[in-house]
């Protein structure tokens, strides 16, 4: 027999044991897998309220993958475009719906007690405007009374909105959300709904002392920002403010 004959030989001799492994290969990764190697996976999105603490984020998703053996792929806290909370959940559809989930979900509750839901439905937005609002806004007036009249010292440049806006996304979107609308991950567990900011939109000069005291001192459950953000700070914040448009 030539050498060719012998490694043609051999190499059958190969492919017939390799094949005759490969099934239990096959059967080993789906034990090693609890059997979800054929499983149904898909992802689906959801909106969610009450995540109004720091710990509630987490204290969801290692929840509801405890209770329903479920993936939390991602929890988008801030930019989602509808200004709600996004979670990514991947599932065995063959064992999961997503009224389930749903249900699991507003079943959960924070380390503090605070359950979540579901969002449904569009946004709404159940803050009415303040005496204080309607007044400064669009130049109808001069500055809230007991308010000092300032005027803003921070030209309003593109380098000035870009420092307000990083500003404005690490302190003010948790209550605020992305585009002013008070619509923030945060905003559906405090007391007063936070304040929709662009309605500020282009405003004048007439109202920066109301703003630059309403940044400085806070107010009901908005905190002080004076004692985190520099005098500088605040100004290019109300700059960026001042950007905002309606959300459509």
């Amino acid at each position: 027999m030539s050498s060719y004959d012998n490694l043609s030989t051999k190499l059958a001799g190969y492919m017939r044991r390799v094949f005759l492994v490969l099934p239990l290969l096959f059967v080993l990764a789906i034990a090693a897998t609890g059997g979800n190697a054929l499983a149904a996976l898909t992802v689906e999105k959801f909106e969610i309220e009450g995540l109004i603490s720091p710990a509630s984020p987490k204290a969801l998703s290692e929840a509801l993958e405890k209770q329903l053996q479920v993936k939390v792929v991602d929890l988008n806290l801030k930019n989602s475009s509808s200004g709600w909370p996004l979670l990514s959940v991947e599932f065995d559809s063959d064992q999961l719906t997503r009224d389930v989930i749903e249900q699991t979900i507003a079943s959960i509750e924070d380390p503090a007690g605070h359950t979540y839901r579901v969002h449904q439905g569009p946004a709404v937005i159940s803050a009415p405007f303040t005496d204080e609002e309607k007044a400064a806004m669009a130049a109808l007036g001069p500055a809230p009374p007991n308010v000092q009249a300032l005027t803003n010292p921070i030209e309003s440049t593109g380098a000035s909105i870009a420092r307000g806006k990083e500003h404005y996304d690490k302190y003010c979107t948790t209550c605020h959300g992305l585009q002013g609308d008070g619509n923030g991950p945060a905003a559906h567990g405090i007391t007063i709904f936070p304040r929709q900011l662009w309605v500020w939109n282009n405003t004048d000069s007439s109202v920066d002392g109301y703003l630059f005291w309403m940044i400085t001192e806070g107010r009901s459950d908005m905190p002080p920002w004076g004692v985190i953000l520099l005098e500088n700070q605040r100004w290019d914040v109300i700059n960026y403010i001042k950007t905002l448009t309606k959300p459509e």
